[in-house]
């Protein structure tokens, strides 16, 4: 296989990009380090059409054909939903696609399909319009350009504590208690062993 590779300045460092579109006449190397960034929105995407259009959870088809059928519903709403933020976005100069929520889309499409049917076709542009002002009312803050490196991944070999308690400190009304076990064992190894005492609450 025959690649390119773009050499290009990321803070202090210098970083490399491997891509297999080679014209540098028909592909930039500005652009596609540019469009570097973008790989990130189908994660994005797949986050969208699971937990904010989706039901967030299983499928509920149990036939493969059902299956299938559900996901394309899925896709083509995405997709259409999509396309009505891109064409809001479009009426205002200089705002990326991006910026429009998709949450915020989603609602308003929700809320103004069951008040168009059996409307004109004047009616439907007229609510359109407004449906698309609505959702580019407040538009979301420009997204960072994300770097994650490629690297396994490995799950943490010692779980974290999230709730730590003072070893010195005793909570009223409990007992600091050490089973009989490790008392004899601390003896064994020389070390004092703790006695079973009772906090007193101050009055």
């Amino acid at each position: 296989m025959i690649y390119r590779v773009i050499a290009f300045a990321k803070g202090d460092k210098v970083a490399h990009l491997g891509t297999t579109l080679l014209d540098p006449e028909q592909y930039p190397a500005a652009e596609l380090v540019a469009l570097y960034g973008e790989r990130w929105e189908i994660e994005l995407a797949f986050d969208e059409i699971k937990n904010d259009l989706g039901p967030g959870g299983p499928i509920r088809s149990r036939t493969p054909e059902g299956v299938r059928q559900e996901l394309w519903a899925y896709l083509a709403v995405h997709h259409a939903i999509r396309k009505f933020a891109h064409t809001a976005a479009l009426a205002r100069p200089a705002v990326d696609a991006d910026r429009v929520s998709y949450l915020k889309c989603v609602r308003v499409v929700r809320r103004s399909i069951p008040s168009q049917l059996g409307a004109t076709t004047a009616k439907l542009t007229r609510s359109f319009a407004e449906a698309g002002r609505e959702a580019r009312s407040r538009l979301l803050p420009t997204r960072r350009n994300r770097d994650c490196p490629r690297a396994i991944k490995k799950p943490n070999r010692w779980p974290v504590l999230r709730t730590r308690v003072r070893r010195d400190t005793v909570q009223p009304g409990r007992w600091a208690h050490n089973p009989t076990s490790k008392a004899k064992s601390s003896r064994r190894a020389g070390r004092p062993a703790l006695k079973e005492t009772q906090a007193v609450s101050p009055p």
